[in-house]
């Protein structure tokens, strides 16, 4: 295999293991354990499915877009429109999350050392991932394949660590009236349709292991984050925090909370950096932006949201997972009927979606979406 075929796949990997990771111990905690083992594997496989349909949509057509051109070219520009909002509002809120987070483990990491606020480590990290972006996609793979990698030590450092911590008395087997809370999180901590169309540049010359890059690349997030959320919810139980990481620390101690910050730092970035170029390439590939602007709208906005007060972390990760995320779901699943009609290219991966079938996840995010926004209202 190819440097571009592991640098793909660490990609995926850095995009999707993010934020999210983080919060799904917290909703599990209150939700029960066996959730667990039903939300992570069945999403996993939708997510899996969505991102084979946007690589066949990607592949299908001629020209290089992100998904609110896709819908320009197939259904028009009112469609485009209605996407291209929602894909910054979920790419936002998605980027919001990040330096929120971010913040906090730089500043729990430094501060001992260096003091400082939250605000300070948070500004910090974010100016160097924006420079990272300025400088472009070959910058941002090189730097998502070392850091993917580093995950996954840090992840095997945290268990060596924390695994005599574990009690079993700890995992409720599931509370009833939070049987929908890990849904929106869930969905959204799997998500990585915004590494998709890199993956497919990455293996322009070898499209044949696109489909094995986005299999790994989604495939190994969701077993680290369910791995993660057993050790972390066996050793904090009810005293899950929602960053997961400060109740970590109450229990086993600074040592071993210095290797899952750092887990959690390297989490952070690599998911910022793609989901970060991805909006640059909305702006520059579907409207025609030139580089620096799109460049400086793709990393501002989100940073102004933060200045000004958004900083619900739960609030942020489950709209942004069932809301946008399910109804940009529902939109791939509309498009991909049009492209296979109209394909300008006989693509390496073709999916089998019969409408039965895209009527039910169709309807599934839906639901997702009504339950989101009515627990947001409560």
């Amino acid at each position: 295999m190819s440097k571009n075929y592991f640098h793909a796949i660490a990609t995926m990997v850095g995009t999707i293991i993010g934020v999210g990771i983080f919060v799904i111990p917290y909703v599990i905690s209150k939700s029960g354990i066996i959730l667990l083992f039903v939300y992570l594997p069945l999403l996993g496989i939708v997510q899996y499915f969505l991102h084979k349909l946007y690589a066949e949509i990607i592949l299908s057509t001629e020209e290089r877009h992100r998904l609110p051109g896709y819908v320009e070219k197939y259904f028009g520009g009112r469609g485009k429109k209605i996407t291209l909002a929602l894909v910054l509002i979920g790419s936002y809120g998605g980027l919001l999350a990040y330096i929120i987070v971010g913040g906090i483990f730089l500043q729990q990491l430094l501060s001992p050392y260096f003091g400082g606020n939250v605000f300070f480590y948070s500004t910090t990290l974010f100016i160097l991932e924006a420079a990272v972006v300025l400088m472009g996609m070959k910058l941002i793979a090189s730097v998502e394949l070392i850091m993917s990698g580093l995950l996954l030590l840090m992840v095997a450092l945290i268990a060596w660590r924390g695994w005599g911590y574990i009690n079993l008395d700890n995992y409720s087997l599931i509370n009833w009236s939070n049987v929908f809370l890990p849904y929106g999180p869930i969905f959204f901590a799997v998500g990585g349709e915004a590494a998709i169309p890199s993956v497919c540049r990455l293996l322009a010359r070898q499209k044949k292991n696109i489909k094995s890059a986005i299999c790994w690349g989604t495939f190994i997030p969701v077993a680290v984050m369910l791995f993660f959320t057993v050790l972390a919810v066996g050793i904090t139980g009810n005293n899950t925090t929602p960053d997961t990481l400060a109740g970590l620390n109450l229990v086993i101690g600074n040592g071993a909370v210095i290797f899952a910050l750092l887990f959690g730092l390297l989490a952070i970035i690599t998911s910022f950096l793609t989901l970060a170029q991805a909006v640059k390439e909305v702006y520059w590939w579907d409207l025609g932006m030139n580089k620096k602007l799109a460049w400086c709208l793709s990393c501002v906005v989100p940073y102004f949201l933060y200045l000004i007060g958004f900083q619900n972390l739960i609030k942020i990760i489950s709209l942004t997972g069932a809301v946008t995320g399910g109804i940009l779901g529902v939109v791939v699943i509309c498009l991909i009927f049009k492209v296979k009609k109209k394909k300008e290219h006989a693509p390496i991966i073709s999916n089998n979606l019969s409408k039965p079938f895209a009527y039910f996840l169709s309807l599934l995010f839906i639901l997702g979406l009504i339950y989101e926004i009515w627990m947001v209202a409560k």
